[in-house]
């Protein structure tokens, strides 16, 4: 699980927790094997979170001011083992100039981007995964940079974003603090994609979407380790414009590129594409309408996807084209020793209507603001590994809304299958899938305390993360009374669960009894 991501001022209070989940099946299920609980201080602001380092571990970072009001910030880390007993700890007392931006992780180090506002002072943070000891590396970047991604390949940082609302990719060295700007970049109407970095190869790869005379031009941009640009790559298409890609790299001359794609300089996505790039030049995409997978519309109701359905077949027994636009939020892509597998959530933006006010003392105007996003569904995916599209599948979404535009399905290969699961409001909701096949169908589970006796007084959005084979992480933070009565002794706690999923029997038959129970509780411990 990657560490690269925004870093918020999250309340405490909202962060999530998932203690337990019922059984899929009679045998199948996640079956929580360890707790470990982090009481919190009610007189510090904190603020937790946790990140997946494989069979290397977890890694959890508190961020605490010890006095309420305080500018200065302690940052605490902690290394875990597989079985949940703490490595090594780590403190660093972070100057209250600077805040928090985005995070990194690789193998090996895990590295935070901080900044001075209206400063174009910026500080990198490295934490040796291994041992625990911290580097800080400062540099002077750009001033008021608005940064949307940020990378580490070797010992330079790659911070890329816009300024002056052009994009711009700066690169910092670590060893002899030099800073740079890669060229070919700082364009108008031209944004910035995806930074893709190949650590093999010692190549950076920065996607650029651009709009110039009402043609939209996708193209990827490959620079050296020393930020040379080396070649230039332009994808275009005279019907479609391609939306997003990411890269799959099969040696430095041979590599193929996913995504979406629409028609016309759109966000609407009209369905997929894979294309193979050899030797600098890309073949013709292969386009995968939404309307030509076998699951897509299996969101809607019977009777509505029925008449969807139909519509789509007399249309191309017409030989007319069948155009749905949806717009996606795509996933890292998956790789798994034999596939590649995409996945990817529709949404679609929430607006409420605000209180008409006086305009130029004469009309009233009805004023509209972003209320957040609603996913409806989400997609998966699968693509062998020459990149021919194989299957399809999906799972429903329901009134689930985020203000933040966020990934909120999860997918783990588990064997010969996969583990859907997203949180809302307090239960997590699971699907299993064996490619286009649904094998467990949808299924939610309240999420409970630590044991029988108590009661979770406090729990919503929850967080699933896959760990490593069949081990997830589970955390957050919960309020729960020691009893059942809530007006008992209550203890609020930050908590890391480890669940293993057990596949082995997925298919057999229930009995009665288990089928009744299954129906009214969560997992117990």
């Amino acid at each position: 699980m990657s560490l690269e991501k925004p870093i918020f001022k999250i309340n405490l209070l909202i962060i999530c927790v998932l203690t337990g989940l019922a059984p899929m099946t009679a045998l199948a299920q996640l079956k929580q094997t360890t707790r470990i609980e982090i009481p919190t201080r009610s007189s510090a602001e904190e603020q937790f979170d946790l990140f997946s380092l494989g069979e290397a571990g977890a890694l959890m970072v508190i961020r605490r001011n010890e006095f309420m009001g305080s500018r200065n910030e302690k940052w605490v880390f902690t290394k875990y083992d597989t079985d949940l007993k703490p490595v090594w700890t780590q403190e660093y007392g972070m100057d209250f100039r600077y805040i928090p931006v985005m995070s990194y992780q690789n193998p090996d180090y895990a590295y935070w981007l901080f900044a001075e506002p209206d400063t174009d002072h910026f500080l990198f943070l490295q934490l040796d995964l291994a041992r625990g000891h911290i580097d800080i590396h400062k540099g002077d970047l750009l001033p008021n940079v608005s940064v949307h991604q940020f990378k580490v390949i070797g010992s330079k940082a790659l911070v890329a974003g816009y300024y002056r609302n052009r994009p711009i990719v700066v690169v910092h060295s670590f060893f002899d603090h030099t800073t740079r700007v890669l060229p070919g970049l700082f364009e108008r109407n031209m944004e910035i994609n995806n930074v893709d970095i190949n650590e093999v190869d010692g190549l950076i790869n920065v996607i650029t979407y651009a709009v110039r005379k009402r043609e939209c031009v996708f193209a990827i941009k490959t620079y050296n380790y020393e930020g040379k640009l080396l070649k230039t790559t332009a994808l275009k298409d005279q019907e479609n414009s391609l939306i997003s890609g990411q890269i799959v790299p099969l040696n430095p001359e041979d590599s193929y590129l996913i995504g979406n794609y629409s028609i016309g300089c759109t966000p609407f996505s009209q369905g997929l594409y894979v294309t193979h790039i050899k030797d600098n030049i890309p073949e013709d995409p292969n386009f995968i309408e939404f309307s030509e997978l076998q699951n897509f519309f299996n969101f809607m109701k019977p009777k509505r996807r029925k008449r969807v359905l139909d519509r789509i077949g007399k249309r191309e027994s017409m030989g007319k084209e069948n155009k749905f636009r949806y717009r996606l939020l795509v996933h890292n892509l998956i790789q798994t020793e034999n596939e590649i597998v995409l996945v990817a959530e529709v949404y679609y933006p929430n607006y409420k209507t605000n209180s008409p006010a006086m305009f130029n003392g004469l009309s009233r105007q009805y004023m509209r603001s972003l209320d957040g996003f609603r996913y409806t569904h989400a997609i998966v995916c699968g693509f062998d590994r020459d990149g021919n599209f194989l299957w399809d599948n999906c799972i429903t979404i329901k009134d689930l809304t985020s203000f933040e535009l966020q990934e909120m399905v999860q997918l783990t290969p588990i064997d010969d299958y996969f583990l859907l699961a997203y949180p809302q409001d307090g239960s997590i909701h699971t699907e299993v899938i064996r490619r286009d096949k649904v094998v467990v169908e949808k299924e939610e589970y309240e999420i409970e305390g630590k044991t029988e006796d108590e009661k979770v007084l406090f729990n919503e959005n929850a967080t699933l993360a896959a760990w490593y084979g069949k081990y997830f992480l589970a955390y957050g933070v919960q309020r729960v009374s020691s009893g059942k009565n809530t007006v008992g002794p209550q203890r609020e706690v930050f908590y890391i669960n480890k669940f293993t999923y057990n596949t082995e029997d997925i298919g057999k038959p229930k009995s009665a009894g288990e089928a009744s129970s299954r129906k009214s509780t969560g997992l117990k411990r």
